[in-house]
């Protein structure tokens, strides 16, 4: 999941899941060296909580542990962001260090674009997008992503291995999420 997991924590983290959540669907598929990444969460959070958390860019380490720096490097607007993230992402025996440079755009407080730039990145292409719902007290989250890595991933199971991360991120993730959520219920 190198390539999901960098992108999900390094774009900034991602989707997300929590204890009475679930993960209602997930694809990983490869097409010509690009990875088409298509995830659906329910995070046991509300939305305002989910979207703080995802764009907090000096801070994505709070929703991934993948997430080794993330920081702002220019704020275009108070939409638009250039971004850059440190991941580490480990798939059994293959663990890698991978940089991305984004520009992520913010729209109506639950949805949130980003654009990988190649020549500051380890990938050729990426865009990744997050989509979030209010579903009763809790948030949907739908999460879809294109990525080229420049990077060698194993062939043949490289989608298994990445869709196999995205699960224990969004697990992890969600919990994060959700707690964060309990937390600011409960008024701390």
């Amino acid at each position: 999941m190198s390539a999901v997991r960098l992108v999900i924590v390094c774009t900034l983290l991602a989707p997300c899941l929590v204890s009475a959540g679930e993960i209602e669907a997930l694809s990983v598929t490869k097409q010509a060296g690009t990875y088409l990444i298509d995830a659906r969460a329910r995070i046991d959070a509300p939305v305002a909580t989910v979207y703080a958390m995802i764009t907090d860019y000096n801070h994505l380490d709070r929703v991934s542990p993948s997430i080794e720096e993330s920081r702002t490097i220019h704020r275009y607007s108070p939409i638009k962001y250039r971004v850059h993230t440190v991941i580490k992402a480990c798939i059994l025996f293959f663990c890698k260090r991978v940089t991305q440079l984004q520009d992520i755009v913010q729209h109506d407080n639950q949805r949130v674009e980003a654009d990988i730039l190649p020549a500051a990145s380890d990938f050729y292409h990426g865009h990744a997008v997050w989509e979030l719902a209010a579903a009763d007290t809790a948030t949907t989250l739908h999460f879809t992503a294109e990525l080229e890595p420049k990077f060698w991933v194993p062939p043949l199971i490289g989608s298994w291995l990445i869709k196999r991360q995205l699960i224990d991120d969004i697990l992890i993730s969600a919990g994060y999420m959700e707690n964060m959520g309990q937390r600011q219920g409960s008024g701390e």
